[in-house]
């Protein structure tokens, strides 16, 4: 009876949109999620910037971006050029159409590892609202019905079966030779059975708040961290002081006690 809520979607770190800082919250709660953009230009995944229509308006993903930079602190050159984004692969994780998501972050791995089936995963992202306000927002889930973690000395027949038993995994359509593009590291691979995007922004989990007189900053609301049974990161919502209030800047893997279904309501009927 756990989930787990991953930080997901660009930002300013690795885009910069033509109209806003980050995908905005429409009145009726409408939203567009656009996935970071891939690593590496290695990957079989098919449906590019271009080739992917919004949820809401005409036009495509693409048509929101003004520039890619697909490996920040990397050597990977910025793309700026429209078609040049229009033809660039997405890092399509979670591929929530269909169910599977991967990791390869340390400070996520062993958490999402820890699940089991009928356990879920929820997704957030950094939105901005109609005050023109950033906050992490929950926008999808899904249950688990397959968890499977790649070891980095798995032997390279192990690693490509574990690999193959989620092909429409992020992490399996970059893997080149059988080996994931970070060959280095665990990998959590995670297949649903229920969920998705949700059709309407979710429940807001931050807040822009000051403590002990320092300055604001964005922290997991206290009502959230109550209402989804928040056990990790540690946050005391009773409390004032900022020593005792987890950050959401970095978007930390958020573990809440809940069964799949009770986060699921929780998340959409707000």
């Amino acid at each position: 009876m756990t989930v787990v809520c991953c930080g997901i979607g660009a930002d300013t770190t690795n885009v910069e949109l033509r109209d806003s800082r980050v995908p905005t919250v429409g009145p009726d709660g409408e939203f567009e999620y656009l996935p970071i953009p891939e690593k590496t230009r290695e990957t079989s995944e098919d449906r590019l910037y271009g080739d992917r229509p919004l949820r809401y308006g005409d036009g495509t993903m693409a048509d929101l971006l003004a520039r890619l930079v697909p490996d920040p602190g990397g050597d990977a050159a910025e793309i700026t050029e429209r078609d040049a984004i229009a033809a660039y692969p997405p890092h399509d994780d979670p591929n929530l159409d269909a169910l599977t998501y991967g990791e390869h972050r340390p400070g996520y791995v062993n958490r999402l590892a820890a699940l089991e089936p009928d356990d879920a995963v929820g997704f957030y992202a950094g939105l901005e609202d109609a005050d023109g306000r950033l906050h992490r927002y929950l926008v999808g889930w899904f249950r688990l019905s397959r968890v499977t973690v790649v070891e980095a000395d798995d032997d390279p027949e192990t690693t490509a079966e574990k690999l193959a038993r989620h092909p429409e995994n992020a992490h399996t359509k970059r893997a080149v030779d059988g080996r994931p593009y970070r060959d280095d590291r665990r990998v959590v691979l995670l297949d649903g059975d229920e969920g998705g995007l949700f059709e309407r922004v979710g429940r807001p989990m931050s807040t822009f708040a000051a403590f002990d007189g320092d300055r604001r900053g964005y922290f997991l609301d206290d009502e959230f961290v109550r209402e989804f049974a928040v056990t990790k990161p540690a946050h005391d919502p009773a409390s004032t002081a900022r020593a005792d209030k987890a950050g959401v800047v970095r978007k930390p893997a958020i573990v809440c006690a809940l069964d799949a279904e009770t986060f699921r309501q929780r998340a959409t009927e707000w």
